[in-house]
């Protein structure tokens, strides 16, 4: 299972960064993110009420995190595809107060290392298909200081200023991991962050909460 998320999990990262990806890997089993938009939405990532998970413990909203079918699709066509992933467009996939949101914590982050910000327009949500569980894909986000940028990440794989986000469910709770990179000023971060934008560790979700099993939920 490891090497399967290894391969999938590879476009989310810079090429240089290949011991971080081993470290992501050896976390990411797979209901961090097959389940997380789906337990927020109650069943569909797209839908907006009756959730199953806790209020107020969720990034629940007005809008719901994600407008995705029961399979894990989006409603529209990707822009781009190969063989292990494909790109949409954020507008109409993910809820315009979630990209905000992360918008907003993203700049929060990178200006600790005087990083460009992201707009949140230059956005893309990705999934990635895998062979493991119930083999739906895992849901990314990821966001670009510029379209030059996004251009050559998403078309060359070439992502020198990485921007991502990978949603971590912990006991019916959402955190998000924060990716962060800019490789000509060898910047490499990682956050977890809560359900209210709280920095809770400087390192991934997983190895937090495996390091502290018996955290409370936050």
């Amino acid at each position: 299972m490891l090497q399967d998320y290894a391969m999938t999990l590879s476009k989310l990262l810079p090429k240089c960064w290949s011991s971080l990806l081993f470290a992501l890997v050896l976390g990411m089993l797979s209901p961090t993110l097959t389940l997380a938009a789906s337990d927020a939405g109650g069943g569909s990532a797209s839908a907006g009420q009756g959730s199953g998970a806790s209020s107020g413990r969720t990034f629940e909203g007005i809008e719901p995190l994600f407008y995705l079918d029961s399979k894990r699709r989006p409603y529209i066509e990707p822009f781009h595809k190969t063989d292990t992933d494909e790109f949409f467009i954020c507008r109409g996939t993910i809820g315009e107060w979630y990209r905000r949101l992360n918008t907003q914590d993203f700049n929060k982050l990178a200006a600790r290392d005087g990083l460009p910000e992201v707009s949140g327009s230059t956005c893309a949500l990705q999934l990635i298909s895998t062979q493991t569980g119930k083999k739906l894909p895992i849901i990314a986000i990821q966001m670009f200081p510029s379209s030059s940028a996004m251009r050559n990440c998403v078309l060359t794989d070439n992502c020198p200023e990485a921007r991502q986000i990978i949603v971590y469910l912990r006991k019916r709770t959402l955190y998000r991991n924060f990716i962060i990179s800019d490789a000509k000023k060898r910047v490499h971060r990682q956050y977890c962050l809560d359900n209210q934008s709280q920095v809770i560790a400087e390192t991934s979700c997983w190895k937090h909460f495996e390091d502290n099993p018996d955290e409370k939920a936050h």
